[in-house]
């Protein structure tokens, strides 16, 4: 019996050493379900309509607003009266709504930029020291789902659910 725990104790410790160590996360950094669950998904062709949320179908407003909405936020293009309209916008929205805004990602946090002329929205996944881990839709392929991590400061993060 003795020898037996003592393998199992040196195998623990083996695999533990193992584990990547580059990365700082807390037990909430990580989202553990990313999938491409969104109902739009496979039905997106340039005449997508608007959602029930109010915003475009197969947009990343869309996406996270389903995201928002799967999280447990009522979270529609007028969410406390404000209009969120474009990704570009949303940053302004959330403030005039009393939603924090900063710098900070959380995971389940909206990551935002202004960049393009539509502007960006993403949900945040995981959260690393330097860097930040995002899915998205119509960022690198048009009505597409897709992942990324970026560095922290490529985006501006809104609270709406933490």
């Amino acid at each position: 019996m003795k020898f037996s725990l003592t393998v199992i104790l040196g195998a623990i410790a083996a695999a533990t050493c193992a584990l990547p160590t580059d990365e700082d996360f807390s037990p909430r950094s990580e989202l553990v379900a990313r999938a491409n669950d969104y109902p739009y998904s496979g039905k997106c062709n340039g005449n997508n309509g608007v959602d029930p949320w109010k915003f475009y179908r197969c947009s990343c407003t869309s996406f996270v607003a389903y995201r928002l909405n799967k999280a447990g936020v009522d979270f529609t293009n007028h969410y406390k009266g404000e209009g969120w309209h474009d990704a570009k916008s949303w940053n302004e929205a959330a403030e005039k709504a009393g939603v924090k805004v900063n710098n900070t990602p959380k995971v389940g946090s909206v990551a935002q930029t202004d960049a393009g002329s539509a502007g960006h929205v993403a949900w945040v996944t995981k959260v690393g020291k330097k860097t930040v881990t995002v899915e998205e839709y119509n960022w690198n392929n048009p009505e597409k789902y897709g992942t990324r991590t970026v560095p922290k400061g490529k985006f501006r993060y809104i609270h709406v659910k933490n």
